[in-house]
């Protein structure tokens, strides 16, 4: 049975009753989606947090892995990912592990990681906790939800690369254009210059798959940035006039970003028609 066929039937439970077929997304979320796609064909993947272990499974049935060792600091979802892989009928290709992070993999058992789902700063911790098998990976696909200069930064600093960027946009369901923006990258080992604080904030826009969907981020981080500003811009307490210099440095750095795509944007389209 594919994942993209699963359904539950009317109690909630699982079934193999096959429904919307073609359509890849009914349980993996677009976000996972995405970053299943930037995922190259690997040997053994870690999946660190692996949750219900949607993500594990689909990079087995895709021919992304040949093995998985899907891994979370909870016993609960691990038991939610054991039912799921005995679902699918992977219980060989697929191994779990209670872990904190890379703990309990060894240097050389794996060639690629996931992190995704989770905060910057426990994306910089899981790889921080255990740099013998983080410099024994070939590549990683993060996600970092918060921080993303900061992991950026960070990935520079170990030595490591960004070779490939996305951002998608999720909605959160309920019939309205409301969700969230996931940016997410593939990196390897190998020494690289250190990017721009501009795209240490906002992705490397050469590496960019989705740029129609960077611009749309772009727009909706000046708008957020421009209200804040407006909510300090009569106060003249010292706080508040550091926060509008600093606001008002955000906005430039964005609108900068918002040129330099626009121009390559319009770069790339004069190329084709030509």
């Amino acid at each position: 049975m594919d994942l993209q066929a699963f359904s539950m039937d009317k109690n909630g439970e699982k079934n193999g009753e096959v429904f919307c077929e073609g359509r890849r997304e009914d349980l993996l979320p677009r976000r996972l989606l995405a970053a299943a796609e930037l995922i190259p064909s690997c040997g053994t993947v870690c999946d660190v947090g692996c949750d219900h272990g949607y993500l594990s499974i689909y990079l087995l049935q895709h021919k992304k892995a040949r093995r998985v060792i899907a891994m979370d600091v909870n016993q609960g979802p691990l038991e939610r990912a054991g039912e799921n892989v005995a679902l699918f009928g992977l219980e060989e290709q697929m191994e779990l592990r209670r872990s904190d992070g890379l703990a309990k993999v060894a240097p050389g058992e794996a060639d690629f990681f996931v992190c995704a789902g989770m905060g910057g700063k426990l994306i910089m911790k899981i790889m921080s906790d255990h740099p013998e098998v983080t410099a024994s990976m070939k590549g990683a696909l993060l996600q970092p939800q918060s921080d993303l200069r900061q992991v950026r930064r960070f990935v520079y600093a170990l030595g490591w690369h960004i070779e490939t960027e996305e951002i998608v946009f999720e909605e959160d369901g309920g019939g309205k254009k409301t969700g969230k923006y996931y940016p997410m990258f593939l990196i390897q080992p190998g020494q690289e210059e250190l990017p721009p604080e501009a795209e240490l904030a906002y992705g490397n826009l050469t590496k960019q798959k989705n740029p129609e969907v960077l611009q749309d981020f772009l727009q909706y981080q000046l708008k957020i940035k421009r209200e804040a500003q407006e909510q300090v811009r009569n106060s003249t307490t010292e706080r508040s006039l550091k926060r509008f210099s600093q606001l008002k440095k955000e906005i430039e750095e964005v609108e900068a970003v918002r040129l330099h795509l626009s121009a390559r944007s319009t770069g790339i389209k004069k190329q084709k028609t030509e």
